[in-house]
């Protein structure tokens, strides 16, 4: 198996001197962008290469194991392979190999949290994003899971984010994503339920589901400012009329459909 870790060219070499405490030397340095560098570790042993992936990921680096050849390495190529909305915007796993864009249109996602890009009702936001994002705007992101949503956000331009989510893990995988991204500045990451966030923000975030956007709906409204708008996704086609419903005053812009999946934008 194939150990990754996913590094910089300043931390390169204290990785490359822990992964020779285990007593592998067979080493390669991948360079998949100007600022991400990958060590990979050949680690014989399965038992040994969970082992230093345990032993990395407690020291708070992002390491994970993959195939080192056949149909199950095509696989994980395939997987983690970049994500591309327009040309503005791409979305990668920060052990992929492939070649990045450039950086200041990328996002590097680490481990935890729930969201990838991948999912259609994580897509339907970020194409909203990606037309709708002018520059400067505050951001809230409820239910955050990986942080995704909010840090796409900022690349495309948004000043600040405000991430939230029920889940103590989704917190901490935000965070660790923001400075993988070197936007830790940008962010602010709380369990805090959405009722206790006062500030009002141009753009608001909210891929939940159709019970917490009834649940939410009232606060979600509160959080919008004058000239700001709401998406909320992760509803089925059948229930946009609904969600919008109780997202009065506001009015829907616009609603997109993936499959099973909608999104829908009010303001």
């Amino acid at each position: 198996m194939i150990v990754v870790i996913a590094t910089t060219e300043d931390e390169l070499a204290g990785v490359r001197a822990r992964v020779s405490e285990h007593g592998i030397g067979a080493v390669q340095v991948v360079a998949p962008s100007d600022a991400r560098r990958l060590v990979l570790a050949a680690v014989d042993d399965e038992r040994e290469a969970h082992a230093l992936t345990s032993a990395l990921r407690a020291e708070g680096k992002a390491a994970v194991t993959r195939p080192d050849a056949g149909v199950r390495l095509d696989a994980w190529m395939r997987d983690t392979s970049p994500l591309t909305f327009g040309d503005r915007l791409e979305v990668c796993f920060a052990w992929s190999e492939h070649d990045r864009g450039d950086a200041s249109s990328s996002v590097e996602l680490g481990l935890g949290g729930f969201g990838d890009g991948r999912h259609p009702s994580t897509r339907l936001i970020l194409e909203q994003l990606l037309v709708r994002i002018k520059g400067g705007e505050r951001v809230l992101d409820v239910g955050c899971g990986s942080g995704v949503l909010g840090l796409c956000a900022l690349r495309l331009g948004a000043s600040t984010v405000v991430a939230i989510d029920t889940k103590p893990d989704a917190i901490e995988a935000t965070r660790r994503n923001a400075a993988l991204n070197g936007m830790e500045q940008r962010v602010e990451a709380t369990v805090a339920p959405l009722a206790e966030i006062e500030d009002g923000f141009d753009v608001v975030v909210a891929n939940v589901g159709r019970a917490a956007l009834v649940e939410l709906g009232p606060d979600l409204v509160q959080r919008v400012v004058p000239g700001g708008w709401l998406a909320v996704s992760g509803i089925s086609p059948p229930q946009c009329s609904l969600v919008a419903d109780f997202l009065r005053p506001l009015v829907e812009l616009e609603r997109r459909t993936s499959g099973e999946w909608s999104a829908v934008v009010l303001a």
